[in-house]
């Protein structure tokens, strides 16, 4: 069957070639009508322009903004290099794409940048599976990986990490040291799978220990401000029965021990804490922290190499999870 060019979409949809070319590369001033009508055509036949099927010479990865600083986090930062170092290795270049500007495309939209920007496929952060967005990537046809984000129901391919093991893990043993008053701090606790599974794994603990978890201990706290964690933490503290120990479910647990010591707070002297961090956090401070380290590079690498693999046909699915290494250390001592 022969392959359908540019001319068979603009002869089909009455158009001009340069009409066609415009909407595949989202410029010019097109009317929303002639546009909608390319792009059902486009994705009828499958249509891919002919510079991609030579290159497919990069890989988009999506962010988004989080607050106008989507490179701000030091987990996006690692995970990223990690994906950057990978697409090196594989002779391919990184894109970093605009996720709040492609937030409102339709399916064929969607499919038109991919194709149009020679991408292999896309790595997408910071999304849960139910997500329109990515509800529209799966409409699109588009090759795409969740990073540090395992979608359950086995429809959305992922690289993430076992959370909930490692989560488990952790407050067994911060609750076989005595601590029965454990508070969680989370980010929008329900946003991200992974963080479902965080909560969830906190949860499933304390009733495994017949532990009443009350309401008031588990901290959903809308963005990682110093002054919003400071205040939150104020009134937990303030409580007649405040917690003995903090977990704290986010990426970023090194920087509330500075937070801490500001409150006059010591660790693990008055508040045991334990949660996520860094690979890097106990080289570059010398502490022996408790926590979950994720294998956050590995985790882009291995997103890379997963999609060029799922985008080259030689896999049908990617569900893979990496071991998180669980270090018991020395933020969580036992209760008197």
């Amino acid at each position: 069957m022969k392959r359908p060019s540019i001319y068979t979409i603009a002869r089909e949809a009455g158009v001009s070639t340069a009409t066609v070319s415009k909407i595949v590369n989202n410029h010019g001033n097109i009317s929303r009508e002639t546009s909608a009508r390319v792009l059902e055509i486009i994705k009828k036949h499958n249509y891919v322009p002919q510079q991609r099927k030579q290159t497919e010479s990069a890989v988009g990865v999506i962010t988004f903004h989080n607050n106008r600083r989507p490179l701000a986090s030091p987990f996006t930062g690692r995970l990223l290099n990690g994906v950057c170092l990978q697409c090196f290795e594989e002779g391919k270049d990184m894109i970093l794409i605009d996720g709040d500007r492609l937030a409102t495309f339709s399916p064929e939209e969607l499919y038109c940048y991919y194709a149009s920007n020679s991408l292999a496929g896309l790595l997408i952060c910071n999304k849960a599976a139910d997500d329109p967005f990515c509800l529209r990537l799966r409409k699109s046809g588009i090759p795409f990986i969740l990073l540090a984000n395992a979608a359950p129901g086995g429809e959305v391919n992922y690289v993430a990490t076992r959370n909930y093991e490692a989560v488990s893990e952790l407050i067994d043993y911060m609750i076989c040291l005595g601590h029965r008053r454990i508070a969680y701090v989370g980010l929008l606790n329900q946003l991200l799978d992974s963080h479902r599974e965080r909560l969830r794994a906190f949860r499933d603990m304390h009733r495994k220990h017949g532990i009443d978890l009350r309401s008031e201990f588990v901290l959903d706290l809308p963005d990682a401000e110093n002054a919003t964690v400071k205040n939150a933490l104020l009134r937990l503290l303030a409580r007649p029965e405040p917690p003995t120990a903090l977990f704290v479910g986010t990426d970023e647990c090194v920087k509330l021990y500075p937070l801490l010591a500001e409150m006059k707070i010591e660790v693990p002297e008055t508040l045991s804490v334990a949660g996520f961090r860094m690979e890097c956090d106990e080289a570059e401070s010398g502490r022996d922290y408790s926590g979950i380290v994720q294998p956050t590079e590995q985790i882009g690498r291995r997103g890379v190499a997963a999609l060029l693999d799922l985008a080259a046909g030689r896999c049908d699915h990617v569900f893979e999870l990496l071991e998180n290494a669980v270090n018991f250390g020395e933020t969580v001592k036992r209760t008197c």
